[in-house]
């Protein structure tokens, strides 16, 4: 397994941290879905995978139904999609 593959295991093992009953079911289910749908879907290109599941970290950060405590959370897992983004981009 990669390195960028590695880290992208322990995105989705970040990301199921969302998958809590304080988090509301469209939340859950759109976390679950960037992850299954995109994340770790090998079929896809690597900078579509990161990109998209960014995307939908980014409409999940800006729900108002999501619990503050989880707003940093989506954050940090954003800054490390684009820092993977960018090192596939340029390799």
């Amino acid at each position: 397994m990669t390195d960028i593959e590695e880290r992208i295991q322990q995105i989705a093992q970040v990301l199921g941290q969302l998958d809590d009953t304080q988090v509301p079911r469209n939340i859950r289910a759109s976390a679950k879905d960037a992850v299954e749908k995109w994340l770790l879907n090998k079929d896809k290109e690597m900078d579509l995978r990161l990109g998209m599941t960014a995307s939908i970290l980014d409409d999940i950060f800006n729900d108002a139904n999501l619990p503050i405590h989880f707003g940093p959370l989506c954050l940090q897992i954003q800054t490390v999609l684009e820092t993977l983004l960018n090192e596939v981009r340029h390799s």
